[in-house]
């Protein structure tokens, strides 16, 4: 198998290299004029790039009074323009990865008098792009509710086509994970599947960039959405943040982050602790058992220039989680003398809970290293090279504390029709090693034109190590001769290389690109190995009827291909396969034609709107199954798959203190004909080729927040509507929907050493109890919090 794999690495890594000759996914262009009021440009005039006031870099103006500035990670910045003898003139300018922003200057000439209006803040202009992109910066994460504090997925949830699940799980318009996050323009390679805890935190982040559609061809594998992430930026001159959060559910969590110029070196890190007896969603509102959680995750940046126009980049994210699995108190032990021993279906149809003893303590353990090395170098002003290697390591261990939770008070097997089942537990340990390479590599053809080219290869070594046991009433506990085990293993081989255009022509935006995919996985003891390889066609359009409208369209092919790593440990688990006999491997990359098309408007310089259609048809589409009472989500292809929505957001913004957004979603996604992994189905769900609708699609869904400001003082409140994710054995009815309020209240002591910072943090306002999941969730069902109180005391350092 190893070296199957390491037949594969070098052509993917070839023809890496051979396209070479992309501007990073997390960069933009800045390309501008400075003239006076009268149109003739002004040559040898100083610029300036500038961020909360921090000059980032700094050109001067060529004869023309063209500048540029490259590799500019996406954010909203501030460009300005300052003469020898004092005039100035700047503008706030919006960038978006992989997009041109153009942005014109103007100078008074030397004598002229001319009124000066100074700008009050303005509602965000459209994205020059046919991406449907939202962007952050640590402003606006701050904003929300909770901070940096809150999860990254939480943070998601606020943006439209997302949509919460129990456990932190987040989907993106319709389709089940395959949500792709890169860090500082680099994708991070998967995980092993059904981690609880995730190991990047906010508080690592300087801005958040969010694509739903019209992805470019340089991106690949997980398109479900992109999320790129560019990590925290400090003062040369040192700079960073203490803090302390407690409050409900005996919840401590302390974190610090730091980081200034040591010599030639740039040096930032922080860390980030919590304890809580509320790590995971249980299944009841008001009884916490086995619910108790430890999260420690921390990062480490080091940034050096060893010349003007080279750049290295060394980044470490780690991450160790430990979580009890929450059990129902409110389930009774089987009582043989009553009907199916007291379990009858929920009122949605769904089979009852499986009973654990109370006394039963299963758990997770999980372990999670990513490490980045990059080197971007400019090689004149119309050409850039970037190449990245990447490692991550993640290993997860489920105990199931069988001797309990198969011991007296368990249930006792059954026969029906002459077949005994008995109830089962499970420890599972996997682990995944993912080595990873990125070349990018921009070309300016031009003033408005921008050839891309890039590839990238990802190796994983995995392994899934299990132990089944079986409950015998005889033993009145484990039966030590049903306890199976094994493992195995898993290598796959992923990669793809691509071209990307885009031009402006006048008020035209467009854009067009190809990119070639392809994957091989094989298994420990399988001679055989499966190879795909996909096609991706993409194309897009922006019109900019003016400056503050812009429309947009595009279409394309996404190829997806399936996370192999649990397929064997289902089948063992659920004992389909023999441990001596190979597991049939039949998945396949998911393939889909998207269609979508908007309009972004800055109708009032106070006020955007934006509204998005888009449609989805699919082939091989992949779906996930949970395997009984673990938390291993294997997946699954349906034959056919179609999805589509409605999206439309507003942003407000009065001035300095007051700024609102909202965001609806209207979305749904079905699939039919089950292809692939068929041991994990009984025989009617085989037999059923009609539609069904997905069990993570949510019809509707809405975000309302505001914020006020006032001398250090900040009021923000966020309303989330979900109507409901999907339930019942046909997933054709709906968990209640609820409405959700949450509250944060801070002041900043702005004379005082330090800059202290309280902040109270009131998580579901009117207490309302509301389910996440009813009966098809990792242990049964899972409750949202009720009404809970945190307070964070932090000061600047």
């Amino acid at each position: 198998m190893f070296s199957r794999s390491l037949k594969v690495l070098p052509l993917l890594l070839l023809a890496a290299l051979v396209a070479l000759p992309v501007q990073a996914a997390n960069l933009g262009l800045i390309d501008g004029s400075v003239s006076d009021y009268e149109g003739q440009p002004l040559g040898g005039i100083k610029i300036l790039l500038l961020s909360k006031g921090k000059k980032l870099d700094e050109h001067i103006a060529d004869a023309r009074g063209h500048f540029e500035f490259e590799q500019v990670p996406f954010g909203t910045y501030v460009v300005q323009a300052i003469a020898s003898d004092g005039r100035t003139d700047q503008r706030d300018l919006k960038v978006a990865s992989g997009e041109v922003a153009l942005v014109e200057l103007f100078l008074p000439i030397p004598g002229q008098v001319i009124d000066i209006i100074v700008e009050k803040p303005k509602a965000p202009p459209p994205v020059q792009g046919a991406a449907t992109v939202q962007t952050m910066d640590r402003h606006d994460i701050q904003s929300l509710p909770k901070g940096d504090t809150a999860s990254v997925n939480e943070i998601l949830q606020s943006q439209p086509g997302f949509v919460g699940d129990a456990m932190g799980n987040i989907f993106a318009r319709g389709n089940h994970a395959n949500v792709q996050y890169q860090i500082d323009g680099v994708p991070i390679p998967d995980s092993v599947s059904g981690l609880f805890g995730g190991f990047l935190s906010p508080k690592s982040v300087e801005s958040m960039e969010v694509m739903t559609g019209g992805l470019n061809a340089e991106y690949g594998e997980r398109l479900a959405a992109v999320v790129n992430l560019n990590s925290r930026r400090f003062t040369q001159e040192g700079s960073g943040e203490v803090e302390l959060q407690g409050g409900s559910f005996q919840t401590v969590n302390p974190s610090i982050s730091y980081g200034r110029q040591v010599g030639p070196l740039q040096l930032s890190g922080g860390l980030v602790l919590k304890r809580t007896d509320r790590a995971l969603d249980p299944p009841t509102f008001n009884t916490l058992l086995n619910a108790e959680g430890d999260e420690q995750r921390g990062f480490l940046r080091i940034d050096h220039d060893p010349s003007e126009h080279t750049h290295l980049s060394l980044l470490g994210l780690v991450s160790h989680n430990f979580y009890g699995v929450p059990l129902d108190p409110t389930l009774k032990p089987y009582d043989p003398n009553q009907p199916d021993g007291g379990r009858t279906p929920d009122r949605y149809g769904n089979d009852p809970a499986p009973y654990t003893p109370l006394d039963a303590q299963p758990s997770e353990d999980e372990k999670d290293f990513f490490g980045l090395f990059s080197v971007r170098h400019d090689f004149d002003p119309r050409s850039s090279l970037r190449v990245s290697l990447t490692f991550r390591r993640s290993d997860a261990f489920l105990f199931g504390d069988a001797v309990r939770a198969l011991g007296p008070t368990a249930d006792p097997c059954v026969t029906d029709n002459g077949t005994t089942t008995c109830q089962t537990a499970s420890d599972v340990r996997r682990e995944a090693n993912r080595f990873g390479f990125t070349a990018e590599q921009l070309f300016r053809l031009g003033e408005h034109h921008v050839l891309k080219f890039g590839g990238q290869v990802d190796q994983l070594f995995g392994k899934t190590a299990f132990t089944a046991y079986t409950r015998g009433d005889q033993q009145q506990g484990v039966d030590p001769s049903q306890t199976k085990s094994g493992t195995d293993d898993a290598n796959a081989t992923t990669g793809g290389v691509f071209v990307q255009d885009r031009a402006t022509l006048g008020k035209w935006i467009l854009t067009g690109g190809l990119r070639l995919d392809a994957q091989r996985v094989s298994f420990s003891g399988d001679p055989t190995s499966a190879f795909d390889v996909g096609f991706s066609p993409r194309f897009g359009a922006a019109y900019a009827v003016s400056e503050n409208t812009v429309l947009r369209f595009s279409t394309g092919v996404l190829w997806m291909p399936p996370p192999p790593l649990d397929a064997p440990a289902a089948a063992r688990i659920l004992g389909v396969v023999a441990p001596d006999q190979i597991v049939p491997y039949d998945l396949k990359p998911e393939q889909d034609v998207t269609l979508e098309t908007g309009i972004e408007s800055r109708v009032l310089p106070e006020l955007s709107l934006k509204f998005n259609a888009w449609g989805r048809l699919g082939k091989n589409v992949l779906d996930d199954v949970q395997i009984g009472a673990t938390n291993l989500l294997s997946p699954y292809n349906f034959r056919d798959g179609r999805a589509g929505g409605l999206e439309a957001g507003a942003t407000l913004v009065l001035g300095a203190k007051f700024n609102a957004f909202t965001n609806l979603s209207l979305q749904e996604a079905e699939g039919r004909g089950i292809a692939s992994a068929q041991y994990l189905f009984s025989t009617g769900d085989l037999a059923n080729d009609s539609w069904q609708r997905l069990d993570h699609s949510q019809v509707f869904t809405g975000n309302l927040g505001a914020t006020v400001r006032d001398n250090g003082t900040t009021l923000t409140a966020l309303a989330a509507y979900n109507s409901g994710l999907r339930t019942g054995p046909d997933n054709d009815q709906n968990v209640p929907g609820y409405l959700k309020v949450d509250l944060t209240l801070q002041h900043q002591f702005l004379d005082a050493p330090l800059k202290p910072t309280v902040s109270v943090d009131v998580d579901n306002l009117f207490d309302k109890h509301y389910y996440l999941r009813i009966g098809n969730g990792f242990a049964g069902s899972h409750v949202g919090a009720g009404r809970s109180v945190f307070v964070r005391m932090s000061a600047s350092l």
